[in-house]
């Protein structure tokens, strides 16, 4: 009768048959290996070359997690064994780990967010010239933002007809022009509080 085989050496399956477990294997590479029957259902499922202790009783291959637990599988890099469960690390995970770099990003409180342009330099991602640069775009697009914010067809029109309005309106526009002289301009730069209401 024909019955589903494999054969191991030191612990180490060689081959999967079909045919007489009692055959004798002599002028075949398995002469003189163990034979095990296995169930059909699972016969598909058992790989050549890999430990027996990689199968259960039944011959159903563990987990590569438990394996792993058991110290029969190294961990592959870039993955954790979570809930029993073999996962890819998440981008925090890698990056915690080393195995990824994120520029621009720094972990906090187990999550990545992102770095001030003056971390950034600090930590020799951009150079001084860049963070300069980038600081003087930015203070110039809020100088700009700010202006705006007081020229806006609605507010001429309330000026036209306002004149206290148009005096507080000037004073504004004064103390936002005024940041342009502040000896820090514009890499540091104190907003008036009148501009931002």
């Amino acid at each position: 009768m024909t019955k589903a085989f494999i054969t191991i050496l030191n612990g180490v399956i060689t081959g999967k048959h079909h045919g007489d477990v009692a055959a004798n294997l002599f002028g075949t590479p398995f002469f003189g290996h163990e034979k095990i029957e296995v169930p059909f259902e699972a016969f598909n499922s058992i790989t050549p070359l890999e430990k027996t202790e990689f199968y259960t009783e039944k011959w159903k291959r563990k987990s590569d997690a438990a394996l792993i637990e058991a110290g029969l599988l190294p961990m592959p890099s870039g993955y954790v064994v979570d809930s029993g469960e073999l996962r890819p690390m998440t981008e925090t995970e890698l990056v915690e780990a080393g195995l990824l770099e994120k520029p621009g990003y720094k972990l906090e409180g187990g999550q990545l967010v992102p770095m001030t342009m003056s971390e950034q330099m600090a930590a020799g991602e951009i150079t001084q010239q860049e963070y300069e640069h980038h600081a003087a775009e930015a203070s110039t697009a809020e100088l700009q933002r700010r202006l705006s914010e007081l020229q806006t067809p609605e507010v001429l029109a309330e000026a036209e007809i306002d004149e206290e309005f148009a005096a507080e309106r000037k004073a504004k526009l004064a103390a936002l022009l005024a940041v342009k002289k502040q000896s820090g301009w514009p890499l540091d730069v104190q907003w008036p509080d009148a501009a931002q209401k």
